[in-house]
């Protein structure tokens, strides 16, 4: 069944989830009750995920952004979305790779950010070359590569303004021996790259094998500019996109 036959299907089904409210997986749904058909949508999908460390509102707003692509046709892989949450400090997982049709965790990792964007905590954001920051937004995945970093993914930024200079800047997704478990035992936190997203080595070509070619990542965090000016969310209002419900 096509993308948008599923997502027509679901919503049909979920439908009859407001005579009969409640979560399947016994989670609490932070999307009920359900206004309109896009919060039936990402409410189903989020109750079915059933792990409490995903924020809803980065879910809620990458999933928006990811219906808001495909639109445009510049998404090939619609089943997946990949959300990083930069609220989280990097000695947590904070990179999920979620499957929309199986409405399932994929992958849930840890990810670095840029030496510039903060320490244990990400909290300073850029698009400049050399700024050695993380970058917000929205992304599609390009083609892997073998490069100075091994086993490596382009990334390309669709976010005007906040990340189009991924490609300029050598943005890309690679495995870093700063990125393990033993390194935050050691040092309190993750290493910190110049602003890629850099995953642990013995995962990293696993992911990079599923997302590449053409999927949607989004880079989340609470960031007032970035919502007002988002090419892709910009539509929405803070104070909107703060609550867990449209």
């Amino acid at each position: 069944m096509g993308y948008k036959a599923f997502v027509l299907a679901a919503v049909l089904l979920l439908v009859s989830s407001l005579i009969y409210p409640g979560s399947q997986s016994g989670q609490d749904n932070p999307f009920l009750p359900y206004p309109n058909p896009m919060e039936l949508y990402v409410g189903s999908i989020y109750a079915s995920l059933n792990d409490s460390s995903i924020n809803p509102e980065a879910f809620k707003l990458g999933v928006i952004g990811h219906q808001s692509l495909i639109r445009k046709g510049i998404v090939s892989k619609d089943n997946l979305i990949t959300v990083i949450d930069y609220t989280l400090p990097s000695s947590e997982k904070r990179f999920y790779v979620i499957d929309l049709i199986s409405k399932s965790i994929v992958f849930k990792t840890l990810v670095a950010h840029g030496r510039n964007s903060g320490e244990l905590y990400a909290s300073q954001f850029s698009n400049r070359p050399q700024s050695h920051q993380s970058a917000l937004g929205f992304y599609i995945t390009g083609s892997p590569y073998y490069g100075g970093q091994g086993f490596s993914l382009l990334m390309n930024g669709v976010d005007t303004g906040f990340n189009e200079n991924a490609r300029k800047r050598s943005i890309v997704i690679h495995g870093a021996d700063y990125v393990t478990h033993k390194y935050i035992e050691r040092n309190g936190r993750l290493g910190r790259s110049f602003g890629c997203p850099a995953l642990p080595p013995d995962q990293n070509e696993s992911v990079i094998d599923l997302i590449k070619d053409g999927s949607v990542i989004f880079s989340y965090y609470p960031d007032d500019q970035y919502f007002s000016n988002s090419r892709v969310l910009g539509f929405l209002k803070k104070s909107t996109a703060v609550n867990n419900t449209f």
